[in-house]
């Protein structure tokens, strides 16, 4: 779509021909007449000769800073990713770790559930152990005082 647009810059009029919209080519010819007036301001009558010469050094100056804004926002936008990714992964790796610290957790749990269990068994079988070591002593207690009733016996006779 070629547009053909009559503007006025600095004083003169042209027909600009472009593939831009009719409006973004009123923008550009409006920034460069700005340009150069201000240039012509700034340099007064002496440079009438160099203000176009001066204006498209000023605009190169200009559109030479936006590539090298540009460029640092490419090489910014490339370590924001980077570290982006860096995040994620760490992200991602502190969720593997959760989950492993998770199963760990519950198999600690269930272990801790059969050692209590084993506790449990092991002091039950400490009582029954302890009750039938009471009672071997009840009975030797008996069979110490039975002994000792049948020696006093013997010396009697």
């Amino acid at each position: 779509m070629e547009s053909k647009v009559t503007v006025k810059i600095y004083g003169q009029e042209y027909t600009i021909a472009g593939d831009k919209s009719e409006e973004e080519i009123k923008r550009i010819a409006e920034y460069v007449d700005n340009k150069m007036r201000l240039i012509s301001r700034v340099a007064g009558d002496s440079a009438q000769g160099s203000i176009g010469i001066l204006s498209a050094v000023n605009i190169a100056e200009e559109y030479f800073e936006a590539l090298n804004q540009i460029e640092q926002l490419r090489i910014s936008k490339t370590q924001l990713e980077n570290d982006s990714k860096y995040y994620l992964k760490m992200w991602e790796d502190a969720k593997q770790n959760f989950l492993q610290y998770e199963n760990s957790m519950s198999e600690l749990k269930n272990q801790k559930k059969e050692n209590d269990e084993k506790y449990k068994e092991l002091q039950a079988k400490c009582t029954e152990y302890e009750n039938s070591f009471f009672d071997l002593q009840m009975e030797n207690i008996q069979l110490k005082s039975e002994l000792e009733k049948l020696k006093n016996s013997g010396e009697e006779h």
